[in-house]
């Protein structure tokens, strides 16, 4: 699994690195379904990926995009689950003291990976 993390320059790192650290955690509780050994999904299987935005970039302050592999459980209950992310990490956010808008997007596929 994949995240994507897009921040504007305005973003605090204190609020980058509480992402790092929480965004694991809140993701595999949201989108992990039973079902079997390819419906569990642990931290160490995310790879986060943080990149501040061109000054041509157009949207949120913080846009956080989600691929995950398209599991039928997990793709039967997938309409609330970007909105429950950002229900999670709005306070984590908010406690910096800053306001940054946020938003969440979640792309299943089917995902085929090698490594080496």
């Amino acid at each position: 699994m994949n995240v994507r993390i897009i921040y504007n320059p305005n973003v605090a790192e204190n609020v980058l690195d509480d992402l790092a650290r929480e965004l694991p955690v809140i993701i595999a509780e949201v989108l992990e379904v039973a079902g079997g050994k390819v419906a569990i999904l642990k931290r160490d299987q995310m790879a986060l990926e943080f990149t501040q935005s061109s000054p041509r970039d157009t949207g949120a302050d913080i846009r956080i995009i989600v691929y995950a592999r398209d599991v039928t459980p997990r793709t039967s209950t997938s309409e609330n689950q970007a909105l429950t992310i950002l229900d999670k990490i709005s306070p984590l956010v908010a406690a910096s003291g800053s306001e940054y808008s946020v938003n969440v997007r979640l792309y299943y596929m089917e995902i085929r990976a090698a490594e080496h």
